[in-house]
């Protein structure tokens, strides 16, 4: 046998040991093919046997296939790249939600139906009919508020998604705005390569690469039906047109990430210097007029996502400058940067902690080497400036924002990890040419494996592979009620309101809004409508606490149906409690209104 496939054998081998050592296994089901591994000494007693029989036919081949493995990186870095991309949208395909959950993703995947539809805001002739004070919000699901006109409820998030999954629904029928994020992810990973390769080196690209296909938050957000993974992959791309010269492209890529994320557009000043430096440097003579004329396509590119920005949220909230989530005041805080400050840096500790090490080992060994590797000029040094221009004005959006205790919005920081994977790469690729031939491309390999079973850990850990289970309550639930609600039925709920009112198109009535519980109530039954309630199991408490004289609000009486695993939703119909008490009401017959 040739010495290079016992070499490659025994390289598979090792990288095997590695994984199953520091995850405790793992099997892989691919179709026919059944993959499963979960003791260590069968793989490690296989990369030794594979190296010493490579040793014992041909010793120097040994070390000139050892010595080459960097250079076959290298050589075929796009095609690992393309590989990486495809797990990437495969792992966000297999463990995706598909879920219309609580406000982000319903809110998101409703308002694509909506302007599927025609309309880009809809009518709740009830809020007419309402006794109590702003009856728009109570009948507003989470992820939309009143509009202009009295009876109006419009989207709090921008439409860039939306059209997004309007579109992947044309191709992909009810599955489709759940493969967004998924497939703009893979996208991200590719451009993320490429802009690493330019920037720097192939290597570079390769480690940025493998960094995002494994980071604990990326993975998290690509299962769900959000727009933070593809608006950080627009960004991207954005970056890479920019680095190419690309000005028109660029452009467009920053006004479809404006769409999505418009708080996020100071990042187009980031993909704007991106572009004055690739000017400037690509050609040894500057011309003024041509290079003039490419900063103008950009900014009238660039400038298609704010303006229409400003003219939908005219329409919907009377106001170009005033988004769904309200006014500059409601939503920054001077106040809030010292404890958000605390919080990424955390975050970002405990979320990639894989990627910093590679940093931080890679820096060592270039201290060690007594090599300065970043002057001005030099490729890391391109890195570095490409991560300064997009940290700056990310940080500038975000420290002032709110502050949120739960890890997972780490995802606010999403869009500057391309540009800081392609940093710890280059680090990475600087310290791997200081190191030995032979040891170079094995430990590159078994590094980037190390990490990436790490990541999958800490992802883990924060149940991104479990999201499918713990929010298909939200479908299941829907689904449910859509078959057996009548259609003059009103649920009152409040986490559950979005998706509820996306699955069943009933009107629901959000309890956390309401001054009074058993008012509402009557309110409806004497409108002729029919209300029931969908609480989950942590809502209890506070329904209670809202309306401590409330007799509905005590829920003591038997559920309809329960859903969930984790989260227990509970679905009551208020008649069965009129029941049990001997007062029937004939309008809540619930024998005669469900099967």
């Amino acid at each position: 046998m040739a010495p290079g496939l016992l070499v490659a054998a025994g390289t598979i081998a090792l990288s095997i040991a590695v994984v199953v050592s520091i995850t405790g296994g793992f099997t892989l089901d691919l179709g026919p093919l059944h993959v499963s591994a979960h003791r260590i000494l069968l793989p490690f007693i296989v990369c030794v046997a594979a190296y010493a029989a490579a040793a014992v036919v041909d010793r120097v081949g040994v070390r000139r296939t050892l010595a080459a493995i960097s250079s076959r990186i290298h050589v075929h870095a796009l095609a690992i790249a393309i590989v990486l991309a495809a797990t990437h949208a495969g792992i966000g395909v297999a463990f995706g939600t598909y879920a219309a959950s609580a406000a982000d993703g319903a809110g998101y995947v409703s308002q694509a139906d909506l302007l599927g539809r025609g309309h880009i805001a809809f009518h709740e002739p009830l809020i007419r009919r309402a006794t109590w004070p702003e009856a728009g919000w109570t009948f507003a699901p989470l992820g939309y508020r009143p509009g202009r006109a009295i009876d109006e409820i419009v989207p709090t998030y921008p439409p860039g998604l939306p059209l997004v999954m309007l579109a992947a629904s044309a191709v992909a029928g009810d599955a489709g705005p759940f493969l967004v994020a998924p497939l703009f992810g893979a996208l991200c990973v590719l451009a993320t390569y490429l802009l690493g390769a330019r920037v720097h080196s192939r290597t570079s690209g390769i480690v940025a690469a493998a960094l995002l296909t494994t980071s604990p938050i990326w993975l998290f957000q690509i299962v769900q039906p959000m727009s933070d993974a593809p608006a950080a992959a627009l960004w991207t791309i954005g970056l890479l047109a920019a680095a190419s010269g690309a000005a028109v492209s660029a452009g467009l890529a920053s006004s479809a990430a404006i769409l999505m994320r418009p708080n996020l557009f100071l990042l187009a000043a980031s993909v704007f210097l991106v572009l004055v430096w690739f000017l400037r440097e690509s050609s040894p003579s500057p011309n003024l007029r041509a290079h003039t004329r490419r900063l103008i396509a950009f900014a009238a590119a660039a400038a298609i996502g704010p303006l229409s920005i400003a003219a939908v949220q005219w329409r919907l909230y009377g106001n170009p400058l005033l988004s769904g989530h309200g006014t500059l005041g409601d939503l920054f805080a001077i106040a809030n940067i010292p404890e958000n400050v605390r919080d990424y840096a955390a975050r970002v500790a405990i979320g990639e902690t894989p990627a910093l090490a590679v940093a931080i080992c890679a820096l060592g060994v270039l201290t060690v080497t007594r090599r300065r590797a970043s002057e001005p000029g030099t490729p890391l040094w391109n890195a570095r400036r490409l991560l300064l221009v997009v940290l700056v004005p990310l940080l500038v959006c975000y420290l002032p924002y709110g502050v949120f205790p739960d890890w997972s919005y780490l995802r606010f920081l999403m869009p500057v990890f391309p540009a800081a994977f392609i940093v710890f790469g280059a680090l990475a690729a600087n310290a791997a040419v200081r190191i030995h031939s032979v040891v170079r491309g094995p430990l590159v390999v078994v590094m980037l494996v190390a990490c990436g079973s790490v990541d999958v850990l800490i992802a883990k850990q924060h149940a991104a592979f479990d999201m499918y289970r713990y929010e298909s309550r939200y479908r299941t639930a829907g689904r449910y009620l859509a078959a057996v609600l009548p259609r003059d039925a009103v649920i009152v709920t409040s986490q559950e309101s979005a998706s509820a009112h996306y699955y069943t198109g009933l009107p629901i009535l959000r309890w956390d809004f309401l001054p009074n519980l058993d008012d509402a109530v009557s309110t409806l039954i004497a409108a002729g409508r029919y209300p029931v309630l969908l609480v989950e199991d942590w809502e209890e408490p506070a329904l209670r606490a809202r309306f401590p004289g409330s007799t509905l609000a005590r829920l003591d009486w038997n559920a309809r149906a329960l859903f969930g695993t984790t989260t227990r939703v509970r679905f009551l119909d208020p008649a069965d409690r009129e029941d049990a008490l001997g007062r029937r009401r004939p309008v809540l017959r619930a024998q005669d209104r469900l099967p």
